[in-house]
Parts: C-alpha cells; structure tokens; sequence
C-alpha cells in the first residue's frame, strides 16, 4: 500500500510492535516480533530497545519474552474516558446493576473482535476477567453481533470471512452461514442473544447503540442461565435495553 509523502515509516513500525501483542499473545520473543512485522532480527531488536526505553514494553529476565505494560493502557484509557458513549450509557448501567444484580457492560468493535469500554459487576454471576480494554471475539458475544448486524452488510460479511472460529463451548457459533443467519434475526428483533456461547452457564442480551454515523457501540448484560427459569426477567431486560438504546443512541 502506497502512503502518503509525510508518512513516518519508523513511528508505523513501532505502533505495528505493539499492535502484536494480543490476549491470545500477552508474550512474545525477539523472533516472533521480528517474523510478525516482516523485520530482521537485529531491525526488531533497535525498535524493542527503544520501546523498552520509552517503559512501553518489559521483558524478562528469564524467557527473555517481551510484555506490554500498564503505560500502553493509559493511552487507552484517555480515549475511553473521554468517550461520549460511554458517559450516556454509565447511569444506566450503575443502575441496572444496582435494581437487578447483573452484569452490565458496553463495547465498540475493532476489527473482528469487541473492546469493552466500561463493565460493572454484579454479585450474582461468576466474573470473567473482564475489564476496560479487555478484547474479545465478536463473533460469540452479544454485543459483537449487536454491533455485526447493523453496520453494512458488506462490511459485516467481509468480518465473518476473516474469522477464526474456536469452539469455546458446545453453543459456540463456528459456521459463517449460521453466524450471518443469527445477525438478520438479531437486526430484526433489535437484540442479540449470546446463549452460552462463551462460557456455560453464562447467557448475555445487548443492544445497539447509534450516532449520527451509524452504529456505534453495544450495551449488554449478563447472567446466569438459572435466573431466567421460571421467571419475567429476560423479558424485563430486553425491554430496559430497547429503551436505554433509544434514550441513549443519537439521532441519525
């Protein structure tokens, strides 16, 4: 790809470093990183030794693998604390915790996975270790297919193809015909439903939210399979949702 005539190739490349790591890959070794960004070795190490110095990267003295650390969250947080989505959206979810003992959170999507922006626990569910920034598969999460089913369809078919599907339960969606089947019915209904499709026992609902541009986010909750038997409460939910998704999302 050809870039523009004031394009800094070194600044590219130190972000493209940075941009390797992952949930799936927290660390990394010189040989990885170098093969990852199509550099030699002692290329990969001038860069490592520079982001170390800067404190955006850390190894260890025994595997000599490299990790992010915490100062590469705060460029993170900066952008999600000064995100208007997440302020409209965080009195709902205070008091939907506070009323019904479930889990709330709210994401946007990046690519083919979501990145959580806010997420309040309740006492009821066993915790993922979830938290601001943490990254998931959208493909099997509420709020990823709330997102997947409202943007253009092109785009949204173009995200299935580069999917990796993994079985994480016997739920799990990991048939692109069936994924793209579950995104009409959830653009129909308004609401995506991930039943179990992450961990058992686990069921999640999430709405889209709006702005002038299109879809913006999601905002879902969570809860376990067992508060739902013999009672109103999904039914409740769905409603609340709906509602804060019109209250919250900006006119188009």
């Amino acid at each position: 790809m050809k870039r523009p005539r004031h394009f800094i190739n070194s600044l590219g490349k130190g972000l493209s470093i940075l941009n390797t790591f992952s949930t799936q890959r927290p660390e990394l070794t010189l040989t990885d990183l170098a093969r990852a960004n199509s550099m030699t070795l002692g290329t990969a190490h001038r860069y490592l030794l520079t982001l170390k110095e800067l404190d955006y990267l850390t190894q260890s003295s025994e595997d000599k693998k490299y990790r992010l650390t915490k100062k590469v969250l705060s460029l993170g947080f900066s952008v999600f604390g000064s995100m208007d989505f997440r302020k409209r959206l965080f009195p709902y979810m205070v008091q939907i915790t506070k009323e019904m003992d479930v889990v709330t959170q709210c994401a946007i999507l990046d690519g083919i996975e979501i990145v959580y922006i806010e997420r309040i626990r309740s006492n009821d569910v066993v915790n993922l270790d979830l938290n601001t920034g943490s990254r998931l598969p959208a493909y099997c999460t509420a709020m990823g297919k709330a997102i997947m089913a409202f943007i253009d369809e092109k785009e949204s078919k173009r995200l299935i193809n580069r999917m990796k599907f993994v079985q994480h339960t016997p739920y799990t969606i990991t048939d692109k015909k069936k994924l793209w089947k579950e995104l009409q019915l959830t653009r129909k209904r308004g609401f995506a439903i991930n039943n179990q499709e992450l961990t058992l026992g686990l069921r999640s609902i999430a709405a889209p939210i709006f702005n002038r541009e299109g879809v913006e986010g999601a905002f879902g909750v969570s809860y376990r399979i067992h508060c739902i038997k013999g009672n109103n409460l999904e039914n409740v939910l769905v409603e609340k949702l709906l509602e804060i998704s019109k209250k919250v999302s900006i006119e188009l």
